[in-house]
């Protein structure tokens, strides 16, 4: 299949180029960053877009482009508003007009005012501009096109400089780790996630799908089964409670995979089972400094 892949340079965009490249897709892939093998486009301008479908005439477009950046997003909210909604809203108007399919890559941040184990089908409740705009993202796809599917994920781990990551260097050079007690999310291993999203790829899946991790868990309680999954010192570990009059993440957002897991046939593993599975890019850092 031909997939057009926005946000196609960055961490997780880059890499699930790859893993559809290995299995048998045709990729290609687009940023506004500018980078090896990949397509420099602004994709907040419909000639643009309309532009890249028609040359590259692709099955689907798959969309993850987006700033990420909570506290950027709600200090610059037209700004975050033209790229993660607008760059939405141009991209539905080209799958209307070219009659393509869109998978769109949203987040748990849809919800959070309430502490709700949530459902694919759950009404929206945003507290942040970045949850606003992908919920008004999913808003206007449902209601725009018929051959659709909303990804929701959560706390990605499964590459270089993520969480896993950061407890690992912390605790192997024996330095303090400050973890929040009191900030709840699923962790996601892309190890799982990068399989279903393929299933929805090539089953034509249509609807809002939870492809999360099985387990909603505080910072805190993910730091200590890092430290126990790589025989670490969780005394190094610090439980802290975040300040959320300050903090403008949504403290406890619970998502409930069950349905999407029955629909795609899959079982994401748990994080205790998943966690040796990242040895080989947690503990490069310290293999390079000889501390291993």
């Amino acid at each position: 299949m031909r997939i057009l892949v926005t946000g196609a340079a960055g961490m997780i965009g880059n890499k699930l180029s790859e893993y559809l490249c290995e299995t048998g897709h045709k990729i290609i892939p687009v940023d506004v960053v500018q980078h090896d093998g990949v397509i420099d486009a602004d994709l907040r301008y419909q000639a643009t877009v309309f532009r890249l479908v028609k040359e590259y005439t692709p099955d689907l477009i798959l969309h993850l482009a987006a700033m990420t950046n909570l506290r950027f997003c709600e200090q610059n909210k037209e700004t975050a508003h033209a790229t993660n909604y607008g760059i939405t809203e141009v991209l539905t108007r080209a799958c209307l007009e070219f009659g393509t399919r869109m998978i769109f890559f949203s987040s748990d941040y849809v919800f959070g005012k309430y502490d709700h184990f949530w459902q694919e089908d759950d009404p929206p409740c945003p507290t942040t501009q970045y949850g606003i705009d992908k919920a008004a993202s999913e808003l206007l796809i449902r209601e725009q096109l018929s051959n659709y599917a909303i990804v929701r994920t959560a706390q990605l781990y499964g590459f270089a400089g993520d969480f896993v990551s950061l407890v690992c260097e912390a605790l192997l050079s024996h330095q303090e780790f400050i973890a929040f007690a009191n900030l709840v999310n699923c962790p996601t291993w892309i190890g799982d996630l990068f399989p279903m999203i393929n299933q929805i790829i090539n089953n034509g899946n249509h609807g809002i799908f939870h492809c999360v991790g099985p387990e909603a868990m505080s910072r805190y309680q993910y730091a200590c089964e890092i430290a126990e999954a790589f025989y670490l010192d969780t005394s190094c570990i610090k439980a802290v409670n975040l300040d959320f009059s300050t903090d403008i993440r949504p403290p406890v957002v619970r998502i409930n995979g069950a349905s999407t897991y029955d629909t795609l046939q899959v079982n994401p593993g748990m994080l205790k089972d998943n966690l040796p599975l990242c040895s080989s890019y947690a503990m490069e850092a310290t293999r390079e400094q000889g501390m291993l």
